[in-house]
């Protein structure tokens, strides 16, 4: 219906009603009230209304809650810890007190607000109270009489003689007590909460310390040329500060870091500055123990050059939690059997992140990273490994990428744009990933490759070239002329493989590689002295070098069959031994010497590593302890060789060719030596060559 100012229609009627009825002498519409009963039904337990603290949480700024008595209905069916305890303490306050029923049952309301407001634990904070709406002395003696109370310290009377106070003047009426709120510090520009202060206290405490220590004056900042601060020696309190935490290279900079509260203690000159401490409280629990479930406000890489100069006894004090699991990492290092260097950096390492971060939350992969750049004689890899187990680490993918994947990322960084994307067009293909279906190669491979194609790309590059399509045959032909034999085979293998790759992806108009032939290798296999294999095992120090020098030596295995060798391969019992190659297995059958060594070497790794998990049958220190199961370094065999004066392919070269100079046959090299018909036919060929000489006709 409309309604026009001034005006009254003749026609306009009242709204007819259904349900009227009289209540008290009075008509009332039954729609009021069902309306009104409907606004006002309660949620039992809305999860949005004073959700659960996290525990340990700090609030940024301290900010009053608006409780009402509507917002207790509509957590009335919400379970909270000792809310019975409560219940039972207030019918034994009522019998004291003489209140009635109904009177209880508003307490069991502003109780139900107090116990769902509370922090995490079992205690509710006295500050608390003030949000209250009603019965703030009521509810506080209940949960004084149930212990469930925090109440607040008052500061401690000072110790000592007390002077008399002088006369008082007639007491004024007290002020309205103002609200602590957020503000900038004037000095050094941190945020800190106060009601009336305009500059934080480390800042008023070096102010009056300055002026009558150092005789420092208020003036101009040499370094951010603010006016009017204290300086001591020419520099306010908060360039100091920022200057002392980041290092001299910070010095020239004219502007200072950002700081929540009071700025953390640093050292300026050998004096501790801010908030001095007394000795018996210099190691507390750290304030930034990290809390289960909170997220974070900004996503930054925490800075440990604070803490790097920091000793054991300057650190903060462990939680239980980070002791429990100090303690494991102590049995995990007695019943895994680390040497001694390793253990000291794991376990202070492992100290430094429980003392500012605790147990109680997964510590991040990148602050371990960040730990391990800046401080030294400390150890990542396998504290990452030891959280990691038991579900205390978040991961970063960032540190978890192939490392080669990484070098090749940096090696192409550094070329030309445009080389560089067609290289990265090469290895997708490589990877599987092009256009084509293809095998596909680890990072590995793929940087092997890399190495023998990084010089030819730097010599054509210095010859002006800026694309991989202006390469010709004659380019490709001086490239693998450069070389002689194998190192000339590789450089014409993967020039093959990049400008196929690039082909196929129609990155380049032409393959210049198509229809190049190399011929094949053929050289005779280098032959040892025999006086120089004379007490050649005498080399080994201990039982792995000696099983390795036997399997090279006696076998003829390459390095990557001794690398991939699992214990579950070893089968002292029947005397033998099992290869695996590319899907096909070739089994060795144990001689005396090496039956003794395989024997040797099995209990020594007992010995040493009893409970490790990795698999293979060959281990050092650090592979019996890394979770990820690696084989050992190829780095390993040039140590076990190295007194020897010979290399480990010659000596397994020269096993082979002796053995084809007592036989005649190729298929007895193969079935000793498990290699390929043309590769034994090489070595039987060599051994002798007047079976290969053609007739004179």
């Amino acid at each position: 219906m409309l309604l026009y100012y001034g005006l009254a229609p003749t026609y306009a009627q009242p709204l007819k009603k259904y349900g009227r009825r009289t209540v008290g002498g009075r008509e009332r519409l039954h729609w009021v009230e069902h309306i009104r009963a409907a606004a006002a039904a309660p949620t039992r337990d809305d999860p949005a209304v004073l959700p659960p603290a996290v525990r340990g949480q700090l609030p940024l700024f301290p900010v009053r809650r608006m409780l009402s008595v509507d917002i207790c209905r509509r957590i009335l069916q919400r379970p909270l810890a000792g809310y019975a305890d409560v219940v039972e303490h207030t019918a034994a306050f009522a019998t004291e007190t003489g209140i009635s029923k109904p009177m209880q049952r508003k307490l069991h309301e502003m109780l139900r607000l107090a116990l769902a407001v509370r922090d995490a634990d079992d205690l509710v904070d006295e500050l608390v109270l003030n949000d209250i709406p009603n019965y703030v002395r009521s509810v506080r003696a209940i949960l004084l009489r149930a212990g469930m109370l925090r109440t607040w310290e008052e500061p401690p009377e000072p110790q000592g003689r007390i002077q008399p106070l002088p006369a008082r003047p007639p007491r004024r009426p007290p002020r309205p007590r103002r609200r602590a709120t957020p503000r900038s510090c004037e000095h050094c520009g941190c945020w800190f909460s106060a009601a009336s202060l305009v500059v934080c206290m480390p800042c008023a405490a070096f102010a009056g310390l300055e002026r009558t220590r150092l005789e420092a004056s208020m003036g101009r900042c040499e370094r951010c040329r603010r006016a009017s601060l204290p300086l001591a020696d020419g520099r306010c309190r908060g360039c100091r500060t920022h200057v002392a935490t980041h290092g001299r290279a910070a010095e020239p900079q004219s502007w200072t870091q950002l700081w929540f509260g009071p700025p953390l203690h640093v050292r300026v000159h050998g004096r501790r500055r801010d908030n001095d401490r007394p000795a018996s409280a210099r190691n507390p629990v750290s304030e930034y123990l990290a809390v289960p479930g909170q997220q974070t406000l900004f996503e930054m890489r925490r800075d440990w050059r604070a803490v790097a100069k920091l000793g054991q006894q300057d650190l903060p004090a462990l939680t239980d939690s980070a002791e429990q699991l100090l303690a494991d990492l102590d049995s995990a290092i007695k019943e895994q059997r680390w040497t001694e260097v390793p253990a000291t950096k794991t376990r202070r390492t492992l100290r430094i992140l429980m003392s500012w971060l605790g147990a109680d939350a997964p510590v991040l992969e990148s602050d371990i990273q960040a730990l391990v750049e800046t401080r030294h004689k400390v150890s990542g890899r396998r504290v990452t490994q030891f959280l990691e187990a038991r579900g205390l680490l978040t991961p970063d993918p960032e540190f978890r990428r192939d490392t080669h994947q990484m070098r090749l990322e940096e090696e192409l960084g550094a070329l030309p744009q445009t080389i560089a994307q067609e290289l990265r067009a090469w290895i997708k293909v490589v990877r599987d990933e092009g256009t084509w279906e293809h095998a596909g190669r680890s990072y590995r491979s793929i940087f092997r490759y890399f190495h023998v194609l990084k010089p030819i790309i730097q010599g054509w590059i210095a010859d002006g070239v800026k694309s991989l399509r202006e390469i010709d045959r004659a380019d490709i032909e001086t490239a693998i002329a450069s070389r002689k034999g194998t190192p000339a085979r590789y450089i014409h293998i993967v020039l093959r493989n990049v400008f196929r790759a690039l082909r196929q992806e129609r990155v380049i108009f032409r393959d210049p590689t198509r229809g190049l032939v190399f011929a094949g290798i053929k050289t005779i296999p280098p032959s040892v002295p025999s006086d120089r294999l004379a007490g050649i095992l005498s080399h080994a120090k201990d039982d792995f070098q000696r099983f390795v020098m036997v399997l090279v030596c006696v076998h003829a295995l390459s390095g990557t069959d001794i690398r991939r060798l699992l214990l579950t391969d070893l089968d002292l019992s029947r005397e033998r031994l099992v290869v695996r190659r590319h899907g096909k297995r070739h089994i060795i059958y144990l001689d005396e010497l090496t039956y003794h060594c395989a024997s040797a070497w099995i209990r020594e790794r007992h010995r040493r590593w009893p409970a490790t998990t990795n698999p293979h049958l060959l281990i050092n220190r650090w592979t019996a302890v890394d979770t990820a199961h690696p084989v050992i370094g190829t780095n390993t065999f040039s140590t076990v060789f190295r007194p020897t004066g010979l290399a480990m392919p010659t000596l397994r070269q020269d096993r082979i060719f002796d053995e084809a100079f007592d036989v005649e046959d190729p298929l007895h090299l193969m079935r000793l030596f498990g290699i390929a018909a043309h590769t034994a036919m090489r070595y039987i060929n060599a051994a002798h060559p007047e079976r290969t000489a053609k007739l004179p006709r």
